[in-house]
């Protein structure tokens, strides 16, 4: 397995994947995709055999990056903003379902971990949906990870998510 950053020729392989992940992974127009990678702070995806088979996109906590999750309006980015400083947020992280329990998803959250430890990131963040179902494949995935619950947010009677936090040592 080889590990890149997401580029403009996988993108569409990514997109796959993530609209395989729905509703686990909230769905997103390709433009809308596109939109994330450019934005992002730090994104990868694994590749098996020059098959993307993975991928991550993440966002951390700067001026730049508030002013653009304002600007879309990302809920979940901006309710964890309110709640802790100095974040990488991992705004979706989804695996094709042919290579799952193969590590694939723990590789890449390994790369990002590093990524906040080497740019001294204090805490890494991500929202696990509760509603309409309980994502818990990601709540059990995030708590390997170290990741504890900081706070619940119902938006609406069948939208919920557990805002996840983990603290980089």
């Amino acid at each position: 397995m080889k590990i890149i950053k997401i580029s403009s020729e996988n993108l569409l392989q990514c997109h796959r994947i993530n609209q395989e992940n729905t509703p686990e992974v909230g769905s997103i127009t390709l433009e809308g995709l596109q939109n994330s990678l450019d934005n992002s702070d730090y994104n990868l995806c694994a590749l098996v055999d020059n098959e993307i088979v993975g991928f991550v996109i993440c966002f951390q906590d700067t001026e730049t990056t508030n002013s653009y999750m304002n600007d879309i309006e990302h809920k979940n980015f901006n309710e964890i903003s309110q709640r802790v400083s100095d974040f990488l947020y991992i705004d979706r992280i989804a695996v094709d379902k042919n290579y799952r329990k193969r590590s694939i998803g723990s590789k890449l959250y390994d790369e990002v971990v590093n990524f906040a430890e080497i740019n001294n990131i204090s805490y890494l963040t991500a929202e696990i949906n509760l509603l309409p179902s309980k994502n818990t494949p990601s709540l059990s995935f995030h708590e390997k990870f170290d990741f504890t619950e900081l706070d619940t947010v119902k938006y609406s009677q069948d939208y919920e998510v557990s805002l996840q936090v983990r603290i980089n040592s």
